[in-house]
């Protein structure tokens, strides 16, 4: 694709080979006070930021292709072809640095047709020429080969993001909370 897709490609694998490990190798005694094993939280905020950074490299093939079908069609596509596609547009602009960050994994219950999974709040914050950041509360769940893929992405928009009313003022007040709250929250209401 040009845009360093082997890279992602690859930094997806080895995600997928921690998470492989975890399942083959699980620490008995030693899960977090919330449930999730010490090892699949950190396969999965690994699949998460691999997610982000797929976007923001603009590598659409390895970020669809960390989706669940059930993500794909919320999308609007079948494949990850179609996917690649929807996504595949001209940027606006080019910005002077980007920078993705994960905040802590939570379980998250199942909710509609959603599965059981692992919450987390992504945040992507641009540079010039118009700096700002953007945060998305994101299901993962276990995919195939003891993969962690993205089921379920629902936007928070910070204060300065929107105006007041309707569905962005409910997403606005969630951009507020804590990672925990707001995740949770944003993934309930989609």
């Amino acid at each position: 694709m040009g845009y360093g897709g082997r890279g992602m490609a690859a930094r997806i694998r080895r995600a997928a080979g921690m998470c492989l490990l975890a399942a083959i190798l699980p620490l008995s005694g030693c899960d977090d006070t919330d449930g999730i094993d010490t090892r699949d939280r950190a396969a999965a905020i690994e699949a998460a930021r691999s997610f982000e950074q797929a976007y923001v490299d603009r590598d659409f093939e390895a970020a669809c292709e960390a989706g669940t079908k059930r993500l794909l069609h919320s999308l609007g596509a079948d494949t990850v072809a179609e996917c690649i596609e929807i996504y595949d547009v001209p940027p606006r602009r080019t910005y002077s640095y980007s920078r993705v960050s994960i905040g802590e994994a939570l379980e998250v219950p199942s909710f509609g047709r959603h599965p059981a999974g692992i919450g987390l709040r992504a945040t992507i914050e641009r540079g010039q020429p118009d700096p700002f950041s953007y945060h998305t509360a994101l299901r993962l769940v276990p995919g195939a080969n003891g993969t962690w893929l993205v089921d379920q992405a629902a936007h928070l928009i910070a204060v300065d993001d929107s105006d007041a009313e309707g569905t962005d003022a409910e997403r606005r007040t969630l951009a507020d909370r804590t990672d925990a709250k707001a995740v949770r929250a944003a993934l309930e209401s989609e």
